[in-house]
């Protein structure tokens, strides 16, 4: 194992916790076949952020059960500069000293290069670990300096079980699991409410497009969800219809119920499916599509709605 890691892959896959986990296993007093046995002395406070020894550096914390660094925007040299004084350091308390830097990507390029020659030569006794999303943001002396380890995303059965373990009920873990993108961060962020009014709400909107002579429910439709929402909520409502529309090609080419990410309403969905042609559904997502390539570019939203709608 380098001295120096870099743990890269999407949101949510567990490199954060990945990372405790190999602390853990560095200052373990019980390991089992490379692995900490969680809840020996050391274990239990690298898990509660009470170790002497591992420290993580953030530019903002959202997990309350760990102790990381002031929110900030960034993370600056001050918080890097430190951190390199430190790892020349031996083991205050345990038999490694670990530095995580999560969300690498927000080091500002002064704190990045703070970092260049602890990363190329730590002590033998410290080990840098740089967690990131985005690792082509680093620096690539940044990146040269560490062994890459690449997280993909999770499957959606993968998820799943790891839901139902959590005491999620079978069928919310179902759908949690299937719009989690792969990420069981983002299963465990999902606001299931929210998530099922917007998508009845873009499920009236298909049901419309499939009745011709509709045009005064559309430009209604689209002024809603175009104007009357905001950005986030807007890009929300476009994602639960890309989901409505994946769901209605599967069923057109006659894919099993199972297959269907919004299985629940699998009978509203056939129904709406018998009403509307593939070539229709081609159309919507392509134009979704440009909604997203505009969004940098603050598209007016109202009128990208009705060109999708109304003159589909």
């Amino acid at each position: 194992m380098g001295q120096s890691l870099l743990m890269a892959g999407p949101r949510g896959v567990g490199k954060y916790q990945f990372a405790v986990a190999l602390a853990q296993a560095l200052n373990c007093e019980q390991v089992r076949e490379g692995a900490a046995c969680g809840s020996c002395g050391p274990c239990l406070r690298i898990e509660r952020g009470e170790h002497a020894d591992v420290r993580t550096i953030l530019r903002e914390s959202k997990d309350p059960s760990v102790r990381k660094e002031p929110k900030s925007q960034f993370i600056k040299i001050e918080q890097t500069r430190s951190m390199c004084e430190q790892a020349q350091f031996r083991p205050y308390e345990g038999r490694r000293r670990v530095f995580i830097i999560d969300d690498a990507e927000w080091l500002l390029p002064g704190a990045a290069n703070s970092l260049l020659k602890t990363l190329e030569e730590p002590p033998p006794t410290s080990l840098v670990i740089l967690v990131t999303s985005k690792p082509y943001v680093l620096l690539d002396t940044v990146r040269s300096r560490c062994q890459m380890l690449n997280f993909a995303p999770l499957s959606g059965s993968e998820i799943e079980e790891h839901l139902k373990k959590t005491n999620i009920p079978a069928e919310e873990a179902r759908l949690r699991a299937r719009l989690s993108r792969g990420s069981i961060g983002h299963a465990l962020e999902i606001d299931l409410d929210q998530y099922r009014e917007t998508r009845d709400t873009m499920l009236d909107i298909v049901e419309t497009l499939g009745v011709p002579g509709e045009i005064a429910k559309l430009i209604s439709a689209s002024e809603y969800v175009g104007r009357k929402i905001e950005k986030v909520e807007f890009e929300a409502h476009i994602d639960a219809l890309m989901v409505l529309l994946d769901d209605l090609f599967h069923l057109k080419l006659d894919a099993p119920e199972a297959s269907l990410t919004n299985e629940d309403i699998a009978e509203r969905l056939k129904r709406v499916s018998e009403k509307i042609r593939i070539e229709q559904i081609n159309g919507w997502v392509e134009r979704i599509e440009e909604i997203f390539r505009a969004m940098p570019r603050n598209v007016n939203r109202q009128l990208a709605m009705e060109s999708m709608l109304i003159c589909s």
